[in-house]
């Protein structure tokens, strides 16, 4: 007997039951659909140090005594932004009209020299005469406010930073360079210039007078170095030459 063919609709059940079979086994193994997450990077500043409080006044701040709580800051730049000036710790001060290039010294205050008649000790000076000072305590460039307060050394044999001919040749509109740690830089312009005054009356008197150590409003740099008449006996200068300076081509 010849075998008897299935009949169509026959066929087309079969057809259907075996894709149901395999669809059933597709979802099971592939599981629920998994929506994309989106990635994102750590917020900037995540890795912080905290500063520890100054006890001591602190220099020239014309608003506060005591010591100056400041917030934690980054120990690593987030960023390198080369010719933007983007706040941090200063590398290397460069102006252009002395020749000077040299690299940053942090310093605090001066606890051995006599404070002022308010009380307030006076910055101290770089260890090291080829590096610039930088009050590390007080504000940073390119945090928008409050005096940036720097020196430098003036010696004879022209072994320091700066040069017994730095109050005729310093002068308004002349740049200053600093190079930030985080490979920006903040440039700032010469507004005004205190040429060889007395250290120890005129000196204390302008700081006071004309706030230059303040750490609040608009951001400003301030230098001051030695100079003037030799002390053969105290083997220093008796004056000191100072400037103010501000930002120059920030956006």
């Amino acid at each position: 007997m010849a075998p008897v063919s299935p009949k169509p609709r026959t066929l087309v059940s079969y057809a259907l039951a075996v894709t149901l079979v395999v669809v059933a086994a597709w979802l099971v193994l592939s599981g629920p659909p998994v929506s994309p997450q989106p990635v994102t990077a750590p917020p900037a500043g995540t890795t912080t140090k905290s500063l520890t409080t100054s006890t001591t006044t602190t220099a020239g701040n014309d608003h506060t005594t005591g010591g100056r709580t400041t917030a934690a800051r980054p120990t690593e730049p987030t960023s390198r932004v080369e010719g933007t000036c983007v706040s941090g710790e200063p590398a290397r001060l460069v102006i252009p009209s002395l020749g000077v290039d040299a690299p940053f010294e942090q310093i605090g205050l001066d606890q051995e020299a006599p404070p002022d008649h308010e009380g307030r000790q006076p910055l101290g000076n770089p260890k090291d005469r080829t590096k610039a000072g930088w009050y590390a305590d007080g504000p940073r460039p390119g945090e928008g406010r409050g005096t940036v307060l720097t020196n430098g050394h003036t010696y004879r044999n022209n072994s320091a930073i700066f040069r017994e001919d730095f109050s005729s040749r310093i002068d308004t509109g002349q740049l200053i360079h600093v190079e930030q740690d985080n490979g920006s830089t903040c440039s700032y312009r010469i507004q005004r210039v205190w040429r060889e005054v007395d250290a120890a009356d005129d000196y204390p008197r302008i700081i006071q007078s004309e706030h230059l150590y303040n750490f609040e409003g608009p951001e400003r740099l301030f230098l001051a170095t030695c100079g003037g008449s030799w002390n053969s006996a105290a083997q220093d200068y008796d004056q000191i030459s100072m400037l103010i300076a501000t930002p120059a081509d920030r956006d």
